[in-house]
């Protein structure tokens, strides 16, 4: 009954397949060649078209059709399997070549009875899996933000930017007072840094604004000296990020272990939901909800809430036109409309930032050029100020850069696009953009996880014109759009940073404990309370340097030894058919040399000892230095040492170490397949010792 069935679904697609379009008489049809070039089950040479030449080919992605017998076709005719390969994989499923409407995977599976099936090799069945995203794009809530039919690439865009404007006004105005300046400046410096950290940092869908963790930087510097050093500070950090950047220095935040970051996510979502809680407070209390004003704060943001989470997206799933509007947009807008329409008592962003901060007009456009407070001190006495910028200067770099890099990893994990963002051009972005901001007297800043994460469930992973058109909307919002802009509910941003907060900690931390190692537990909740505590650069510092130290004590413990008796052919003397043999096994470096001295028993050993080198790999010269000490133990009591299986390289500078005596022992046994690498890590040193290379 099973097979009759499937045999029946089988004709009934090959029925209505044939039946969408028609055939070429005599053979496959065009819709077969388009098939068989598209299929990515099917052995042919590229299954998966580059972007240039659309799903089908370059011939449809034009409008063209493919002649048979043309050379186009030719290429993209299958080559029919060898009679080797149908003969070894005689297995259950079939990738049967139809013709009609061109699926990119379509694979029937057949019963075991019949005689003449073949699956396709598991390779080629691999590459559905990684095109499952184009095949079943439209089954699940998730919108194809590609589909032109939905909307465009650029509309996307800027619609998220426009979304992600308004939460970076809030942050933008807390900043500034952390930092001690007017909300204007705060302001201006994401109009600035978001624009050209966008334009040339490392990937699409992150945006820069001044920063809480670079605000609390350089708090200390305008208190001491004013605000004009602050716009120099930034300048000078920003060519200290293009200098980093262009050595290549971004490619350092690989050494990030995992644990640190995921406490930095929990420790900045943390930061962030206690940023948000002041706007729920009245002199340092939470707003009663038995009061007008607390009724209105806290239900504005839970309207907003709802909108952004359920309403609004549910609209999205049955009017198609409603899916151009970003749901965190679509939630501030409406949300700000009804606190409007029913007076609601709530702070808007002209309460919080004073009136004068959205009076808009050309009269509060940011001057080009450093402030005259700093540019008199750096032209009289340069040494003396670049020596107060400098330490200030250097830690707003780091923080910027470590924050900067760490949200870029994220948005790879989260914006599945297949490409990888460049840590260089992220780091090379992000100084520009704080130079620039200096030169129109701005306070610098990094990217934002919380308005990236905004701008990327907005669809804004998709061009970088995202985070520039917020810069653009946002200045145009400065200028033209002020006093509405101003009427904007405090509590409705708040709201949507709420959502951010909560999506961004990672609640499957929680869950790993008891089940991960309590070393990256412990690193977990390290990274988390430094960040909530002090600032990122110290929390990713501590963290790594944590994980680093217990890495290296626990593969110190991993160095052990078998002993047994083996048959010794020394260079020069008789054979030895019984030689007692350390088989070492585990690496060997600088944590180990104390645990792999205390496995010998120099003093009851004989006068041939074999140190048998097959199962471990000597890292670096403490390890060298621990072999000749050991060497020397088993001179002193004139015994002597064979070492078998060493790397070449390994062998050579060991003559180097014993300063140029006879060493107490011997390198016997080399085969080609012992280990080549090399050790020393600055060969100079080691002049006239070649490195071995492999092949």
């Amino acid at each position: 009954m099973g097979s009759s069935s499937r045999a029946l679904r089988l004709l009934l697609r090959l029925t209505l397949a044939a039946a969408v379009l028609p055939q070429r008489r005599g053979g496959v049809g065009v819709c077969g060649y388009c098939f068989a070039f598209a299929h990515p089950a099917l052995p042919i040479p590229n299954s998966r078209p580059s972007k240039k030449s659309g799903m089908f080919g370059p011939e449809y992605a034009a409008g063209g059709v493919v002649t048979p017998g043309s050379p186009e076709a030719s290429r993209m005719t299958p080559s029919p399997p060898s009679s080797t390969s149908a003969s070894a994989s005689k297995v259950k499923g079939k990738s049967v070549f139809l013709s009609g409407t061109p699926f990119r995977a379509v694979i029937s599976r057949l019963s075991s009875t019949v005689d003449d099936v073949e699956e396709a090799p598991p390779s080629r069945i691999e590459s559905v899996v990684a095109n499952a995203k184009s095949i079943s794009s439209n089954l699940g809530r998730k919108m194809d933000l590609t589909n032109p039919t939905l909307r465009t690439q650029y509309l996307t865009a800027m619609t998220a930017g426009l979304a992600v404007t308004l939460a970076m006004v809030p942050e933008a105005v807390s900043f500034s007072f952390v930092a001690g300046v007017s909300p204007l400046v705060g302001l201006w410096t994401t109009v600035v840094l978001g624009f050209f950290a966008a334009l040339f940092g490392g990937r699409a869908g992150i945006c820069s604004s001044a920063s809480g963790a670079c605000s609390v930087v350089v708090a200390a510097l305008c208190a001491s000296h004013g605000s004009g050093y602050l716009a120099g500070c930034a300048a000078l950090a920003g060519l200290l990020q293009i200098v980093a950047g262009t050595a290549g220095m971004g490619k350092l935040i690989r050494l990030v272990p995992h644990p640190v970051m995921i406490g930095f996510v929990n420790g900045l979502t943390i930061v962030m939901l206690k940023a948000q809680l002041t706007h729920f407070q009245s002199a340092g209390k939470f707003l009663s909800a038995f009061t007008p004003e607390g009724r209105a704060t806290y239900g504005c943001a839970l309207l907003t809430m709802a909108l952004v989470r359920f309403g609004i997206p549910k609209l999205q799933e049955k009017v198609e036109a409603a899916k151009a509007v970003p749901p965190t947009l679509g939630g501030v807008v409406i949300s700000a409309t009804v606190a409007r329409f029913f007076k609601w008592p709530v702070k808007t962003l002209a309460d919080v930032a004073g009136a004068a901060t959205f009076k808009g007009g050309l009269s509060i456009l940011p001057k080009i050029g450093l402030p005259e407070s700093i540019w008199t001190p750096l032209i009289n006495s340069p040494l003396d100020t670049l020596r107060i910028l400098l330490p200030y200067a250097v830690t707003m770099a780091a923080v910027g850069s470590i924050e900067s890099l760490l949200t870029l990893q994220l948005l790879d994990g989260i914006i599945d696009d297949g490409k990888r963002g460049s840590t260089k051009r992220e780091v090379i972005g992000q100084g520009i953009g704080n130079l620039a901001s200096g030169l129109t007297g701005g306070i610098g800043g990094c990217a934002l996880i919380g308005q990236s994460l905004i701008n990327a469930q907005s669809g804004g992973g998709v061009s970088r014109l995202s985070g520039m058109s917020m810069a653009i909307f946002l200045a145009l919002g400065i200028v033209s759009f002020a006093p509405l802009l101003g009427q904007i509910p405090v509590v409705a941003l708040a709201g949507v940073m709420l959502l951010v907060c909560q999506s961004t900690f990672s609640w499957g931390s929680l869950r790993l404990l008891g089940k991960i190692p309590n070393l990256d537990a412990f690193v977990i909740f390290l990274v988390t309370i430094v960040t909530v505590k002090d600032d990122l650069a110290k929390a990713v510092l501590i963290g790594t340097i944590t994980s680093a130290l217990g890495f290296a004590y626990k593969q110190s413990t991993r160095i052990w030894t078998t002993v047994s008796s083996t048959k010794l052919v020394p260079p020069s003397g008789p054979i030895l058919p019984n030689v007692k043999s350390y088989n070492i096994n585990g690496p060997l470096f600088f944590g180990s040399t104390q645990a792999f001295s205390r496995l010998f028993s120099v003093k009851d050993d004989p006068d041939d000892v074999v140190i048998d080198f097959t199962g471990s790999r000597v890292f670096d010269h403490s390890a060298l230095d621990a072999i000749n000490t050991l060497a020397d133990r088993y001179g002193a009591l004139g015994k002597r040492v064979y070492l078998r299986h060493l790397s070449s390289d390994c062998a050579k500078l060991l003559g180097k170490v014993h300063d140029g005596g006879l060493p107490p022992y011997e390198v016997v046994e080399t085969s080609p397949n012992d280990p080549i690498y090399g050790v020393a890590e600055q060969p100079q040193f080691y002049e006239d010792v070649p490195v071995p290379k492999s092949g």
